[in-house]
C-alpha cells in the first residue's frame, strides 16, 4: 500500500494594502496553529497549550483552511 504525502502550503495574503502589526500577529498565530496541528494536537489541546480561547483557535483554523492550498509531494 502506497501512502501519499501531502504538503500544506500557507501564504498570508493581506486583503488590503495596509500591512500592520495586526496582520503580522495573525500570521504568527496561524503559523503556530499549523505547527501544533501537524504534531497531532486537537483544537482544545492547542488552546490550552498556548493559552488562547478555544474559539480563537477554531477561528484561526477556519482562516487557514480558506487561504491554504494542499499539494501532493
Amino acid at each position: 500500500m502506497q501512502t501519499e504525502h501531502l504538503e500544506l502550503v500557507y501564504r498570508c495574503v493581506p486583503w488590503a494594502k495596509i500591512h500592520s502589526i495586526t496582520g503580522d500577529k495573525a500570521h504568527w498565530r496561524r503559523r503556530k496553529v499549523i505547527e501544533l496541528v501537524s504534531k497531532g494536537l486537537t483544537q482544545a489541546q492547542i488552546a490550552r497549550k498556548i493559552g488562547w480561547s478555544y474559539s480563537t483557535v477554531k477561528r484561526e483554523i477556519y482562516e487557514i483552511r480558506k487561504t491554504c492550498k494542499i499539494r501532493s509531494k
